[in-house]
């Protein structure tokens, strides 16, 4: 058993490290609260994105356009959006390994990390990943239209033949899913289901994290549309808004979802450390009581001893 020292040096140890960890939660909190008004506050133009980006591409003209039609795939590339820190639980990993799932079964992966806890991931197991520099805590547009810029010159360039989106989508403070979405080429009958217009019977709206389901409006019927400059360059000039949007929605979620993590792993750890102080005292308590006990014992033997 250890020493008396061992075990009030050790509950001294356990103690400070729960005071860091309750600093760190009610931080969390705090930053989870403005993380929900960001991700909040870009519901609705992220939505007017996805709209205009489906009436753009539901043209059957538009299902033979570069960005549309799909084309023999060679290389996936995969953006995976993770953080810059740890002590947030599984909430990096479990992103990490959605990914690696989704790959096995596509052909050769290109792995464009957005947090540097993804990035070391995949480079401790030697994949083909992109440099780009790690994000800052609280996303920005211009970080994700960074990014998406390249994305795109590179899937005109033929580097990459589809891009998918990996994010974790947040439900609750208690619920958090990683899920990998396709971003290009552009599914049609995908983009309906998402902005939740003239959906069948049986099909669900898919929902992305970034807004609330839509209400039902009634069918306008079928209408031409007119694109003066030539639908090839209206989808030139929508298609890299559409992913810096979507690009930077993940991000806003995926930084909900960090804080969300953190918050609840640093709880769990501050109830786990007073655990270990009360087991602690009470093996410290145990001990000294023995001490005491051996003491009076040995007091009460000598004093025998010389009667």
């Amino acid at each position: 058993m250890p020493s008396m020292k061992a075990i009030k040096r050790r509950r001294l140890t356990v103690k400070n490290i729960s005071q860091i960890t309750k600093a760190m939660n009610l931080v969390a909190t705090s930053k989870l609260q403005r993380a929900r008004a960001n991700k909040t506050a870009i519901g609705i133009p992220v939505q007017a994105t996805f709209d205009i980006v489906y009436n753009t591409v539901k043209d059957e003209a538009a299902k033979e356009q570069p960005f549309v039609k799909p084309r023999e795939v060679k290389t996936t590339a995969y953006v995976l959006i993770t953080s810059n820190r740890g002590l947030c639980g599984g909430y990096n990993s479990n992103a990490c390994k959605a990914l690696a799932a989704h790959a096995k079964e596509s052909g050769d992966s290109l792995i464009v990390p957005i947090g540097t806890k993804g990035r070391d991931y995949f480079k401790r197991r030697k994949a083909n990943v992109l440099d780009v520099p790690p994000p800052q805590e609280t996303p920005s547009f211009a970080e994700a239209k960074a990014v998406a810029d390249r994305l795109t010159a590179m899937y005109e360039a033929g580097e990459v033949d589809e891009v998918y989106l990996v994010y974790t989508q947040f439900f609750t403070v208690l619920s958090l899913e990683p899920i990998v979405r396709k971003v290009l080429p552009l599914d049609p009958d995908y983009l309906r289901k998402v902005v939740g217009a003239d959906l069948k019977d049986g099909e669900a709206w898919q929902d992305l994290g970034f807004f609330k389901k839509p209400e039902p409006k009634p069918s306008a019927g079928v209408q031409d549309i007119e694109f003066d400059s030539g639908l090839e360059n209206v989808l030139r000039s929508v298609i890299p808004w559409y992913l810096s949007m979507f690009l930077y929605a993940a991000m806003a979620s995926a930084a909900l979802c960090e804080q969300a993590a953190r918050m609840t792993s640093m709880d769990s750890a501050t109830k786990n450390a007073g655990e270990i102080i009360e087991k602690l005292t009470l093996m410290f308590n145990r001990q000294r009581q023995s001490i005491i006990t051996q003491e009076i014992t040995e007091i009460v033997s000598g004093a025998n001893a010389l009667q």
